[in-house]
């Protein structure tokens, strides 16, 4: 999956410098487990116990480390009860599908009201862009709402088309996934996947729709096209290829237990059987549930509602969950002392800790400051506890950059260092 930050490329030095650390039987703790990757190749080697906040990374985690096979009748089980479902509901949304249609079809030539459309998609809110998109989603909303099919609800039409995040919705269902009921990690991975596949914007993630007009209110036909195309992908397809990705996975050969939950309440309970932590905190100011909120809706399979902009009663653009995490290393006011508490009872507890960070960039007029911590202020801290503190760089890295092109500041050459502490 598309994901901020991800260690894919890193995986050879960090599980080099954990497993060094961490006595054999002993159990890894990956502090911000994110998209599952470091966990699932540090538990070919120890245990691993992968703790994030947000609850697609225990599913992530749990589905790469632990994938389950689902053989040819059990897919065609999945899909035939997802296309029940959809036979069911598409009939009480015909004219919003119809309208769609009709808009997404003539895109090219008529770009600006293909771009009303995503800005005025969401069935949470019952604007549209004429009287017939408002009339087609008041008439839809309550058999959406009896079904339902949260994410046709939420973000069809704005992330997804209307068809695309029924598909969803009618495979959420057919997997029996809900906040009571959570269905098996591979098979709600593979939904996350799916939508990571389905969805048009830059990095693929969910911080913002894409911007399909200009500061002046002129459509910007390549960005309309894209998104157009981005829109004809099959969402029951790509949830097939994500279960086969899944199936050609080998189990690893220890346990890894993924758990949603803050770093601060598992650092308070850790017990003898931790033998060393892996920490992969936030960098910037960008706070990742901003980027992964319809993804941890899919994963909670709940109702989310919806933020409001600033002094209005409108949506927020980026249509974001009523309860959203805030990462105190994403805010200057917090980071020091979150740091601290990870340094604070690693050393009290006798573990061994990797950190890895990225090093302070060149940063740019819009963001003079790339990262809320420099590697040199984190070693001074980490040296007021550890008995010593090692940098290690890990050679010709850099980092996916998801936000704006100005945003953007110069990349060192190290993108990523481990910062190793031992008590």
């Amino acid at each position: 999956m598309h994901y901020l930050g991800n260690k894919t490329r890193y995986l050879d030095p960090i599980v080099s410098a954990v497993t060094d650390l961490t006595p054999p039987a002993r159990t890894v703790l990956d502090l911000f487990a994110g998209s599952g990757v470091v966990s699932r190749e540090l538990a070919h080697y120890r245990p691993v116990l992968a703790v994030d906040i947000q609850a697609y990374s225990a599913v992530l985690a749990s589905a790469l480390s632990h994938p389950r096979r689902y053989d040819l009748p059990a897919r065609r089980q999945i899909i035939a009860t997802a296309l029940r479902w959809l036979e069911q509901v598409r009939p009480s949304v015909s004219a919003l599908l119809e309208y769609e249609s009709a808009i997404t079809n003539g895109a090219l030539d008529d770009p600006q009201r293909f771009a009303m459309l995503v800005e005025h998609g969401s069935i949470a809110s019952l604007d549209g862009t004429d009287l017939d998109h408002a009339h087609a989603k008041t008439t839809a909303q309550p058999a959406l709402r009896a079904a339902g099919a949260t994410i046709t609800r939420y973000y069809g039409g704005v992330y997804f088309s209307y068809a695309q995040a029924l598909d969803l919705d009618a495979l959420l269902f057919a997997i029996g996934h809900g906040p009571t009921t959570p269905s098996d990690s591979t098979l709600v991975a593979s939904i996350l996947g799916t939508a990571s596949d389905l969805v048009a914007t830059v990095g693929s993630h969910f911080a913002q729709p894409t911007r399909l007009r200009d500061k002046l209110g002129n459509a910007k036909p390549n960005a309309v096209a894209q998104v157009v195309r981005a829109r004809e992908r099959p969402a029951i397809e790509a949830f097939e290829r994500w279960l086969q990705k899944y199936s050609d996975l080998d189990p690893v050969k220890n346990t890894c237990t993924a758990i949603t939950s803050d770093f601060r309440t598992v650092l308070n309970t850790l017990d003898d059987s931790v033998g060393a932590i892996y920490a992969d905190p936030p960098y910037t100011r960008d706070h990742y549930s901003r980027f992964y909120h319809v993804l941890e809706t899919i994963a909670l399979g709940d109702d989310p509602g919806i933020t409001l902009s600033p002094g209005t009663n409108a949506p927020s653009r980026g249509l974001y969950r009523t309860s959203r995490h805030q990462s105190p290393f994403s805010i200057r006011s917090e980071v020091d002392n979150a740091f601290d508490a990870v340094f604070s009872a690693a050393y009290d507890r006798n573990i061994p800790l990797v950190l890895s960070y990225s090093p302070q960039g060149g940063g740019t007029r819009a963001r003079p400051e790339t990262r809320l911590m420099t590697i040199e202020r984190i070693v001074q801290r980490a040296n007021e506890q550890f008995r010593s503190v090692e940098i290690r760089t890990i050679d010709d890295s850099s980092h996916s950059r998801f936000n704006r092109t100005e945003l953007h500041g110069n990349v060192p050459t190290h993108a990523e260092v481990l910062v190793i502490a031992r008590p």
